[in-house]
């Protein structure tokens, strides 16, 4: 996926916007495991440079498939190249209209003679087992409530006012409503596609220029997260996140400078957390270089141990951290089994707030998770 590197980075601005489009596009496609073909990408770069327009880039790879080469191409490429094409349009088109039928329409222009239950809510059940979920499927609404459901979500959030929204509340509220849209999962395929797409317009026609091309990248990621958002497992004491998909749209939107790991989404791998840290030091022993969770140059690896007993100035003071932060770090000392609803208390915040707080902290400092979410300990560990 290097493809479009050279427009993205450093190319002139109307190159740049057009590398993003496809970019998206193709990267989209990795959601469902499709790799575009080499004729798509030559085709796009043709468009980029300006040769042909994107309506001739699309009527080019329409004929393409009417060839003898583009029927002898795997079906996988066929949809790959269809679908990016058609995305690639969509987010370049201006119109945009924020209701259900808008969204059914809009899963029937993506997959139009790509699968012939386009633009049609699903009248069957789902279940789709899920890698991070270690093979459980996400409980989607059944298919007999799925336009009622549609309705009240586009509803409720038609009366919602973003003005005013600190960049927490923004992320929040905003993964809140596309995980919940996708929760729902319309139609039997295309779901993860369609709302990713239509997240990226009704951004837009909120005037947010996101056009940093994170879907390039981590289009899996995003799936994966909308998956953790609404995935809950009692039995294996597995509750709902959404942080994973509100730092999603924080670096789409804001550019933050977040690291966006796939691995640390797994059930029993998740950041933190035994497994996660095994993974990690194995990582370092074997590549030579640190994964990235908690990198830099800051001093985080530089023997900072487990803080239980330790003074205030070891780690406090070592890193950038907020107030709120550094209220929480003592208060992760004086009890390491501390809940994030006691530190929700104790910082006078809410419980997701707190949640926000030790997933900074997670990022800047050597703090862990050691045991389960239930019974085990916070441990700012000597990496």
């Amino acid at each position: 996926m290097n493809d479009f590197d050279e427009y993205l980075v450093a190319g002139e601005p109307d190159k740049r916007e057009r590398a993003y489009g496809w970019a998206t596009a193709i990267g989209l496609q990795d959601v469902d495991g499709l790799k575009v073909s080499d004729f798509l990408l030559n085709t796009a770069k043709r468009n980029i440079e300006g040769e042909i327009t994107q309506v001739e880039a699309g009527k080019i790879i329409d004929a393409y498939y009417e060839t003898k080469e583009g029927h002898d191409q795997p079906e996988g490429k066929k949809e790959a190249d269809k679908v990016a094409r058609r995305i690639n349009e969509t987010i370049n088109s201006p119109t945009f209209r924020f209701s259900p039928e808008y969204y059914i329409g809009l899963h029937g222009r993506l997959f139009k003679d790509v699968f012939s239950h386009a633009g049609k809510i699903r009248d069957v059940e789902l279940t789709k087992r899920e890698w991070v979920l270690n093979g459980d499927t996400v409980n989607y609404t059944p298919s007999f409530m799925v336009k009622e459901s549609l309705a009240y979500d586009f509803a409720e959030e038609k009366k919602f006012r973003y003005s005013g929204l600190s960049e927490d509340a923004f992320a929040e509220h905003f993964a809140s409503f596309i995980s919940g849209l996708w929760q729902i999962h319309p139609f039997r395929e295309g779901n993860t596609r369609t709302v990713a797409v239509f997240a990226i317009k009704y951004l837009r026609s909120m005037r947010y220029d996101v056009t940093n091309a994170l879907f390039k990248e981590k289009s899996w990621y995003f799936r994966n997260a909308l998956v953790r958002a609404n995935y809950e497992n009692p039995k294996l004491n597995v509750e709902k996140t959404q942080l994973p998909l509100e730092e999603f749209f924080k670096v789409l939107i804001y550019g933050y400078d977040i690291e966006l790991r796939n691995r640390f989404l797994r059930i029993g791998y998740e950041h933190g957390t035994q497994k996660a840290e095994a993974v990690r030091h194995l990582h370092r022993h074997d590549v030579g270089i640190n994964d990235g969770v908690n990198s830099g140059d800051d001093g985080v690896n530089d023997g900072v141990n487990d803080g239980v007993n330790s003074g205030k100035n070891d780690l406090i003071g070592r890193y950038a951290l907020s107030e709120r932060e550094e209220k929480a770090v003592m208060a992760i000392r004086r009890d390491n089994r501390i809940t994030a609803k006691q530190l929700a208390d104790i910082l006078s915040v809410k419980k997701r707030q707190a949640e926000r707080i030790i997933a900074s902290l997670k990022r800047k400092t050597p703090l862990r998770r050691d045991g389960a979410d239930k019974n085990g300990r916070w441990v700012f560990e000597e990496v």
